[in-house]
């Protein structure tokens, strides 16, 4: 188990993280990781949480230490150890001063909810007595709504054949412009987005109808993203802060790869089309999203 946290070690020394970067993208207390780390398993909570702090910390620098863990005993709900992993980072001791407090919000509350039915009931009567006043039009209304009506009707009549003329010609502008716009919609390429595969942490789409292959890295939160292509030239590999965004015209590559750390702190756009993560990041934190760019013109 040493080896494990030497490995954990020198990936995230390789990819430029501190152990101050995992913490806040995994929410593992610092001296859990730096246990780890080291290999003095003893101070944390147990063996049951060891084997899910590890798998947590893999997945988010983004390496796989299955080989490590494979002649260990194997955890039979992961999602069960998550969870409890999640309580320990995250429980809270009620403090003293909070249970002094309930006693007099109970008094409080009481209180209240004696004169809640009288404050209601007044309030009601406001509001119909309002209503009523509202609803009852007054003399001035009705000759001023009398004079508006004469006047409206005298003025349609006058000017109502250069009114035809005019609806006409703004119909006919109308309709040629609709027309032009029908035209170049059916012109214009349809870009198609196909999931080929998703299983686990990995996912395969295609794009395809258009010739632009435009993609746009949006950070909602922090997480560590690598972009590269298939002879593995790297476009980008580092943490991304909560508002932070990468763009990148990829037209003349033929399959990318955007590895994310955290997916549910990332969105990704292909040509300013939002993309759904066919696996939620709920299931799969850590995911590998592979895009092939099947261009209008091969």
């Amino acid at each position: 188990m040493t080896e494990i946290g030497k490995y954990l070690k020198e990936a995230r020394e390789a990819k430029g993280l501190s152990i101050d970067d995992v913490q806040e993208l995994t929410k593992i207390q610092k001296r859990y990781l730096e246990a780890i780390e080291e290999g003095n398993y003893e101070i944390l909570p147990g063996q049951f949480y060891v084997r899910a702090f590890i798998k947590q910390y893999a997945e988010t620098i983004g390496v796989d230490v299955s080989g490590f863990l494979s002649d260990k005993p194997v955890i039979e709900d992961t999602v069960e150890a998550n969870t409890i992993a999640e309580e320990v980072k995250h429980e809270e001791i009620p403090s003293r001063a909070s249970k002094l407090k309930e006693p007099l919000n109970n008094v409080k509350s009481s209180r209240i909810m004696d004169y809640l039915p009288r404050i209601l009931i007044a309030i009601l009567i406001m509001g119909i007595c309002i209503a009523i006043y509202m609803m009852l039009p007054s003399k001035n209304d009705e000759k001023s709504a009398d004079t508006n009506q004469s006047q409206t009707n005298s003025n349609s009549e006058i000017e109502k054949p250069k009114n035809n003329a005019l609806d006409q010609a703004k119909n006919d502008n109308k309709k040629q412009t609709e027309k032009a716009k029908n035209d170049e919609t059916k012109q214009e390429p349809t870009q198609k987005i196909t999931v080929d595969s998703a299983q686990g942490k990995r996912t395969s789409i295609s794009l395809s109808g258009t010739d632009v292959f435009k993609l746009e890295v949006v950070a909602n939160g922090e997480s560590y993203v690598d972009l590269k292509n298939a002879a593995g030239k790297m476009f980008y590999s580092g943490i991304l802060k909560q508002g932070q965004t990468q763009n990148y015209d990829l037209t003349e590559e033929n399959e990318v790869t955007v590895n994310i750390g955290a997916s549910n702190n990332v969105e990704l756009r292909i040509n300013d089309e939002v993309f759904k993560y066919p696996v939620s990041p709920t299931n799969a934190v850590h995911q590998k999203i592979t895009i092939k760019n099947l261009k209008m013109n091969q």
